[in-house]
């Protein structure tokens, strides 16, 4: 049945009306049987009301009310009861939700009773199209939403059911930061902790246009999901159990003190059983959100057994990806892992593992209609050139799919390996290494290399690279190497970047959000993105200080750990052991670190993207931001630098100024806290 909209309020008011005025004659008729003026009639009015008594709900509110083009949005509507008895218990509680006239989603799962004067606030959990979530158009404009409680008449005893719709204007708008309005994807005040776009210095361009540019960049998915297993992260989910704790996969990493020094920022535990699925829309969305175009996504078994549901797990990606459509995936073949014993053996599980990828419509294609597929570290086990022709070959006869292949070298690939690979390759890439840039033209330098064999150069983005099981880091010096790396890419006019990586926990150079990382490298690649696809700088119109620094001197002496289990310093050398505040600046200020009792400053005389650094101490930091004397921001590091610790941490922790300071992941979920769920400027990571 087709819902009524602004009609249903006044049909109640005239209900209402009519109601009174039939009150008012029953009063003048009591008063004409001997009820004398000025003696009440209250008693017998409340009489009447009370033939009435039941219970009535009533939709009071709906949200969002505005969301940005394109978007993503799960209903909610809050219930309230304006009866005079409670609802029944163990009855389903159901409102659905309409936008223009169509029924888009419901809620079905409240069977608690609800007390007179009470509400409650549901949310969809399902919909007609097998989803709860409504995807806003890509153009702006304003909608009719409607939530419509009891829809199918589960309360059959309710008083009054002309009252149970509720409608609203739904604006789809691109949000703003400077309307001091909560719209678009905001979920707090306007450019405060709790907004979305906001906690960008920038204003960000629309996801459609990034996607749009012909420059791409895409990020590499290593198997680290944000669960492992859908458990409580606070107390056994399996990166707290096993990668973090010492002792964990049975004292597998006992030596370094724990295979991880950080984890993917947690949630709590989702109760659907497509948990996996969800989280890889989340993180999709999450990147497709500062402009990467896709994933290239490790494999290197189609099997379950002894591999920690691997294989479900990059199933799920693609999965994901193709039902959210706009992103991008490339499977990457890890040849340094894929390994059966044999080469014939090793083309085989390639081929097995492409077909069964074959259908998904995710998987990204160049307008000939070849498939791209990605070679890591593709001389890994003595594999020829020859070794992947003969691969190239087999995909076209048995699977009927033409390859677009894109060797990944280690670091940049040698002049002998670009000789090897021109015959078979359609393109060079390179892993790179997590170090600063600092010669002009670098990356240019590679792409005219790349060039002279005829082959476009997609250039690696790091961050940086530590890794306690393998004792070794690279020294990225704070923010410097995501930084340079940037720039440099930017001033060579390259068209293709692969950030490595995006999720990569084990050699901490993610960039997804982490618990020690934070969002700061996230939210400069967000900008430096920006820049790469558009080709203008943004403009910064809010200011945003972003820290970086280790918890400890990388020379400290752990308590716990031997000098033979210690990570050495493989390029970049000799580490450095400074704390690192950059601004990304409106107009010019001073910017300050505070050190216990010392304060190191520097003026800056102009806007944009300014770096000061000094020596770390022992302590907590303190950052701030002074314009004519006056502090404009000010605000701590949630990460203390001691002075002993019983294992080597050489993790770059970082945080910024324009999101909200995470306690520990324990304390928050304890507490039940929506942060422990991603940080609450992510409205994403709330879905349940």
């Amino acid at each position: 049945m087709q819902p009524a909209f602004h009609h249903l309020e006044r049909d109640a008011q005239r209900r209402r009306s009519a109601l009174w005025g039939l009150l008012a004659g029953l009063s003048a008729a009591l008063l004409s049987c001997g009820v004398g003026e000025g003696e009440s009639t209250e008693g017998t009015l409340t009489s009447h009301a009370g033939l009435a008594d039941g219970y009535n709900l009533v939709v009071t509110g709906v949200s969002p009310t505005t969301t940005a083009p394109g978007s993503t949005v799960i209903f909610s509507a809050t219930l309230k009861n304006t009866g005079t008895v409670a609802t029944p218990a163990g009855v389903i509680h159901g409102v659905s939700f309409w936008v223009n006239g169509t029924q888009v989603s419901w809620s079905d799962t409240h069977t608690t009773s609800i007390a007179p004067g009470a509400s409650v606030t549901l949310s969809a959990n399902h919909g007609p199209t097998g989803t709860r979530e409504w995807t806003a158009p890509g153009t702006a404009g304003t909608h009719t939403l409607l939530a419509h409680v009891d829809d199918i008449n589960r309360l059959k005893a309710e008083t009054d059911e002309s009252d149970n719709q509720y409608d609203t204007p739904l604006s789809v708008t691109a949000a703003t930061c400077s309307d001091r309005v909560q719209n678009g994807t905001e979920t707090g005040v306007d450019c405060g902790p709790d907004c979305g776009p906001c906690e960008w210095p920038f204003t960000a361009v629309s996801r459609t246009a990034l996607r749009q540019s012909a420059r791409k960049v895409y990020a590499h998915w290593h198997y680290y999901p944000v669960s492992l297993d859908n458990y409580n992260p606070t107390s056994n989910d399996y990166y707290e159990r096993n990668y973090i704790a010492v002792n964990g996969e049975g004292g597998a990493h006992a030596a370094y003190g724990g295979m991880m020094r950080e984890r993917p920022l947690p949630r709590l535990t989702r109760p659907e059983t497509d948990w996996r699925l969800r989280d890889a829309k989340d993180e999709i969305e999450l990147a497709a959100r500062i402009g990467i175009d896709g994933f290239y996504l490790n494999l290197w078994t189609d099997s379950d057994v002894n591999n920690g549901a691997v294989w479900t797990r990059a199933k799920t990606v693609v999965d994901a990806a193709s039902q959210a459509g706009g992103f991008d995936i490339v499977p990457n073949f890890d040849l340094t892992i894929l390994n059966t014993g044999s080469t014939s053996g090793d083309q085989d599980m390639m081929i097995r593992i492409l077909g069964q990828l074959k259908g998904y419509s995710a998987l990204l294609r160049r307008p000939d209609g070849k498939y791209v597929v990605g070679l890591f570290n593709p001389a890994a086990q003595g594999r020829t050139a020859a070794f992947h022709a003969t691969f190239k070959q087999r995909a076209s006869t048995e699977l009927g799919m033409s390859l677009y292949l894109v060797p990944v070298f280690l670091g940049t690939g040698s002049t002998a390996l670009f000789e090897e690979y021109k015959t078979v390759a359609d393109a060079y890439a390179g892993w790179g290494t997590a170090v600063p840039i600092t010669t002009a033209g670098y990356s240019g330098g590679l792409k005219t290399k790349a060039a002279g064999y005829g082959k476009p150069w997609i250039h690696p983005m790091s961050s940086q690279d530590y890794r306690p099981k393998d004792k070794a880091f690279w020294e990225a010096k704070n923010s410097q190497t995501l930084r340079s790396i940037w720039e440099n890419v930017i001033a060579d006019g390259m068209d293709q970047v692969q950030i490595v990586t995006w999720n990569d926990q084990h050699e901490h150079h993610n960039i997804r959000p982490s618990t020690g990382k934070q969002w700061p490298a996230y939210d400069m690649t967000a900008y430096y993105i920006q820049w790469f696809k558009t080709g203008t700088r943004p403009t910064l119109e809010r200011d945003v200080l972003y820290y970086n620094h280790r918890i400890h001197h990388q020379s400290l002496v752990p308590t716990k750990q031997t000098s033979a289990n210690l990570a050495g310093c493989r390029a970049g050398c000799p580490a450095t052991n400074e704390v690192e505040l950059v601004g990304f600046l409106k107009s010019a200020g001073r910017l300050e670190i505070t050190q216990g009792a010392t304060t190191y400053g520097e003026d800056e005389t102009a806007g944009g993207v300014q770096v000061v650094k000094t020596a770390m101490t022992v302590g907590t930091p303190t950052f701030r931001l002074k314009r004519a004397g006056a502090t404009v921001v000010q605000f701590q590091s949630m990460h203390g630098i001691v002075g002993s610790i019983d294992y080597q941490d050489l993790l770059y922790r970082a945080g910024s100024s324009s999101r909200a300071t995470l306690p520990s992941c324990a304390v928050s979920c304890a507490n039940g806290e929506a942060r422990c769920r991603m940080c609450p400027g992510e409205p994403m990571w709330l879905k349940r």
